[in-house]
């Protein structure tokens, strides 16, 4: 210890101080290439989906129907599985699908939902494979919806 602290200046004095840095050379940018993956029309400034390098993430869906961008109604279990049909589309446009999926969130109006939902959410993905998950309850959601899913993939 009292060796390294003698040392350190020595050091410094002779040069071996911090290194210069050439900032007139630009740095490569490392990060992945993005992906914007549009397989349907939105209903705002949005993209359905982003890939970045092997993660995909997939904006939050709601129970549009997208041959006729209105509301699926009728009961929870129903509007879920078209929120999860919507996400399976989304998924399959980038090459993905519910396997690839490892992380979830679940914006609920009405916590009290939530056994009703999970029941329908619990099919989508491979037995035992579940993906990390969120699930919230909110005031509201577009379009009246009573629930949304958002997921992020990754292969």
């Amino acid at each position: 210890m009292n060796s390294a602290r003698l040392l350190l200046p020595l050091l410094l004095v002779a040069g071996a101080g911090y290194a210069q840095v050439d900032v007139s050379r630009p740095v490569p940018d490392t990060r992945p290439e993005k992906r914007y993956v549009r397989p349907t029309d939105v209903i705002g400034p949005y993209t359905p989906a982003v890939q970045a390098g092997r993660f995909l993430f997939v904006s939050g869906q709601i129970a549009l129907d997208p041959k006729t961008g209105q509301m699926v109604n009728g009961d929870i279990e129903t509007e879920t599985l078209q929120v999860l049909a919507n996400l399976r589309t989304v998924l399959r446009a980038a090459g993905y699908d519910s396997a690839d999926v490892v992380s979830a969130t679940v914006y609920l109006t009405d916590m009290n939902m939530y056994a009703r939902v999970n029941k329908v959410y619990a099919g989508f993905f491979p037995e035992g494979k579940y993906p990390a998950r969120v699930a919230v309850q909110v005031g509201a959601l577009p379009r009246q919806a009573n629930v949304e899913i958002a997921v992020v993939g990754y292969k």
